[in-house]
C-alpha cells in the first residue's frame, strides 16, 4: 500500500471505500480484532450471567429448605378463650417440587403457628380439590396430597384406611376436628361431593363435611353453621339454613361457606334468608376469591366476614365484597380467637400472610389485618390494622 509522510489510506471498517486519516490519528483497529474482542466480550458476559444463575439456584434451594415460620406479630389483648383456623381453595393438584407449591408453603406456616400456639380446630372453606373435585379413580392419592402431606400434624390417621395414605405424614399429629365446606369446583364432578362426605371419614378419621347445613357447637358459646348456598339454591329452599341458624346455641354464630357476601347469588339469597332469622351473627368465613380480605356488614344483618381464600392459587381481590375494609393477594390463613377482656369477650379475626415467593426471606409471618367484633355485630379494626389505610375498592 502506498503511504506519504503526511498521510495513510485505511479501510473503512464496513470494508465499503477507503479514507485518508492524517499519519498521527489513532488507527482503528483491523476487522479480526474487533471480531475477537466482541467474542472475547460475549464470552465474559455468558460466565457472569451462568454464575448469577448459580447463585440465585442455591439461594432458592436454600430458601426452599427454610419455610416460613410462626406468626412474628403480637397476639390480640384478652385471654383467648377458643381458637380455630382457617383456609381455603388449598386443592391444588401435586406437581413437580412439590415443597415449593404455594399449599404447602401455607401449610408449613400453619403447622409452625399451632405449635407457637394451638388451635382447637381447623376449618376447611370449599375447593378441596382442583380442578373438578373428588374422583373416585384418585381418592387415595389426592388425599394423601392435598390432605395428610400438608395437614398431617392436625389429622386423626385412626381411621379403617388411613395406613394405606400415612406415609407422607412424619410429624407428630396433635389432631384437632377438622370441618370442611363444598365449593364451587368441588361440585364438577358428579359424584365429588359424596366421596367427600362419605369416603374422606374412611381415610381421615377428623375429617367432617356435611350436604345441608349442619351447627357445631364448640365450647364456650362459639356455635359453627356449615352450609353450601350453591346446594340450597338449587333446590329453591334456604330454610335449611334459617332453621340451623336459630337452633345455634351461640351467642357466639360463625358462619361458614365458600362463598362471600358480594351481592352475588347464591350468596346473596342466603343473606336474606338469614336477614329473616332474627338472631344474631357475628362471623362469616368463606373462601372463593382466592386472596385475603376483610368486610363489614351493616343494616339489617350486622357482621364481620373474613375471606381467606389464599390456601394455595393466588388472584387479585375481583369481586366487590360488601363493605371491604381490606383486600390483599397473599398467601396465608385466618385465625379467629374468642377472647376475654375487662369490658367483655369478643371475636377477634386475623388475616396472616407469608411471604409470596420463597426467596423472600427478609419477609416474616405475619398479621396483615386484624378486626374484632362483639355480640351485638359491631366491628371494629385492631391493631396492626387500625393503623393502616381501608383497603380501595
Amino acid at each position: 500500500m502506498w503511504t506519504s509522510s503526511q498521510e495513510r489510506w485505511h479501510p473503512r471498517l464496513d470494508g465499503s471505500s477507503w479514507r485518508a486519516m492524517s499519519a498521527g490519528a489513532p488507527r482503528s483497529p483491523p476487522a479480526p480484532a474487533i471480531a475477537q474482542g466482541a467474542r472475547r466480550l460475549a464470552l465474559r458476559s455468558v460466565r457472569i450471567a451462568v454464575a448469577l444463575a448459580g447463585v440465585l439456584v442455591l439461594w432458592w434451594l436454600w430458601a426452599a429448605s427454610h419455610p416460613p415460620g410462626p406468626v412474628v406479630t403480637p397476639d390480640p389483648e384478652g385471654r383467648v378463650l377458643l381458637s380455630l383456623f382457617a383456609l381455603g381453595d388449598t386443592g391444588d393438584p401435586p406437581r413437580r417440587l412439590r415443597a415449593l407449591q404455594q399449599q404447602m408453603r401455607v401449610a408449613r406456616a400453619l403447622g409452625a403457628e399451632a405449635q407457637r400456639r394451638p388451635a382447637d380446630a381447623l376449618v376447611l372453606l370449599g375447593d378441596n380439590f382442583y380442578p373438578d373435585g373428588l374422583r373416585a379413580g384418585e381418592i387415595e392419592t389426592r388425599v394423601r396430597a392435598n390432605l395428610v402431606e400438608p395437614y398431617c400434624v392436625f389429622l386423626d390417621l385412626s381411621a379403617p384406611l388411613s395406613q394405606r395414605v400415612a406415609e407422607p405424614c412424619s410429624e407428630e399429629a396433635r389432631p384437632i376436628p377438622l370441618y370442611a365446606v363444598l365449593g364451587n369446583h368441588d361440585l364438577d364432578t358428579a359424584d365429588s361431593a359424596r366421596l367427600q362426605q362419605e369416603v374422606v371419614p374412611k381415610y381421615v378419621a377428623n375429617w367432617h363435611l356435611w350436604l345441608d347445613p349442619q351447627v357445631v357447637e364448640l365450647p364456650h358459646g362459639v356455635s359453627l353453621v356449615l352450609y353450601d348456598p350453591r346446594r340450597l339454591a338449587e333446590l329453591g329452599d334456604f330454610e335449611p339454613l334459617v332453621r340451623a341458624v336459630r337452633a345455634a346455641r351461640g351467642p357466639w354464630r360463625i358462619l361458614v361457606s365458600h362463598y362471600p357476601f358480594t351481592g352475588r347469588m347464591p350468596a346473596r339469597a342466603a343473606e336474606r334468608a338469614l336477614e329473616s332469622a332474627g338472631v344474631p351473627v357475628q362471623l362469616q368465613l368463606s373462601g372463593h376469591e382466592h386472596n385475603l380480605q376483610i368486610g363489614v356488614l351493616e343494616g339489617p344483618l350486622p357482621m364481620l366476614q373474613v375471606v381467606s381464600g389464599a390456601g394455595s392459587d393466588l388472584r387479585l381481590p375481583r369481586r366487590n365484597l360488601e363493605g371491604r375494609r381490606f383486600a390483599a393477594r397473599l398467601p396465608g390463613f385466618a385465625r379467629v380467637d374468642l377472647v376475654e377482656r375487662p369490658d367483655g369477650r369478643r371475636l377477634v379475626a386475623s388475616l396472616i400472610a407469608i411471604r409470596e415467593f420463597s426467596w423472600q426471606l427478609w419477609l416474616p409471618t405475619r398479621v396483615v389485618s386484624r378486626w374484632s367484633v362483639d355480640e351485638s355485630g359491631r366491628a371494629v379494626p385492631e391493631p396492626p390494622s387500625d393503623a393502616a389505610p381501608p383497603a380501595a375498592d
